[in-house]
């Protein structure tokens, strides 16, 4: 592993999730064990309009992009400089899925190894209380200069995981995040891989809590593994942005699906998840019944 080939990506884009998301920046640094090797940045025309609260954010606007090369014009660097080398990334999902989606448009099919930077540092650099780049790098003294542009953040993140491989000398924590089995790269960046492990693979509800512990999805389930898995895998938006707020899961088993039907909408009505906004206004919509059974008395 120490000639291992890694590169150290970051993307800015038009801000649409991952569906329809368009690149308009990218850094990408490539390693060989921890020597840096090569690095390639450019600013990228997304092909479509840049909303103002990226430009507010990034800094990066229309006008800057306008002459910046398309995604096509660029690829074959790309695929030049990933080719043999895992793929890292802060909350890599994001960055290797908008790759993935850009990739597509060109027909080409765009796969690699992929190790996240969020989810390695939670193991090897416990107990913090955010994981967010620029939480770490100030809890580590890691300089990240022009946040959220491309070159920036790549550069912190390099330092970053060159750390995490003096932390993991033999590998263990890496090569267990590689392993085809492990749930570590398709896992949203703050959920413990332990959470999933335990869940349960009966009928009742579950509930997706944020890093303060409040409930932001309750949903039913068949099998409450498998469906809290699903959720991972799915590439909509709002299941990757589901994914992203996640850090805790509950689960509550019932036996039937008639008890999980009726405790789901019980827990959506108290605490008005902002993930179930169909189900919602679906449950504002029902009027509720009583069976009342009257029993005459004879004399």
């Amino acid at each position: 592993m120490q000639d291992q080939l890694y590169t150290v990506i970051d993307v800015e884009t038009t801000g649409k999730g991952i569906l329809g998301n368009r690149i308009t920046e990218i850094c990408i640094v490539l390693l060989r064990g921890n020597k840096i090797l090569d690095k390639f940045t450019s600013l990228v025309n997304p092909e479509q309009n840049i909303p103002p609260f990226i430009t507010g954010l990034t800094g990066i606007d229309n006008d800057m992009v306008r002459k910046a090369p398309k995604f096509h014009e660029i690829a074959e660097r790309i695929i030049e400089m990933t080719t043999g080398a895992i793929f890292v990334a802060h909350n890599v999902n994001f960055d290797y899925n908008v790759l993935k989606g850009e990739f597509r448009g060109l027909g080409y099919t765009f796969n690699r190894k992929k190790l996240c930077t969020v989810r390695l540092s939670r193991k090897l650099i416990p107990g913090l209380f955010s994981y967010s780049l620029g939480r770490l790098c100030s809890s580590l003294n890691i300089p990240l200069l022009d946040r959220h542009r491309a070159e920036g953040d790549t550069d912190a993140t390099v330092i970053l995981f060159q750390r995490i491989l003096k932390l993991d000398p033999e590998f263990t924590v890496i090569n267990s995040f590689l392993n085809a089995r492990s749930k570590e790269a398709t896992l949203p960046p703050h959920l413990d891989v332990n959470i999933i492990n335990t869940l349960p693979e009966e009928t009742g509800i579950y509930l997706f809590k944020d890093q303060k512990g409040k409930v932001i999805y309750a949903g039913k389930a068949k099998n409450i593994k498998q469906r809290v898995i699903s959720h991972f895998y799915d590439k909509k938006n709002k299941e990757y942005a589901l994914g992203q707020d996640t850090h805790a899961i509950d689960y509550e088993v019932t036996g039937n699906e008639l008890i999980a039907l009726l405790l789901e909408a019980e827990k959506i009505q108290k605490y008005y998840p902002k993930f179930n906004r169909a189900k919602k206004n679906q449950w504002r919509r029902i009027e509720l019944y009583n069976i009342l059974i009257e029993k005459e008395s004879y004399s």
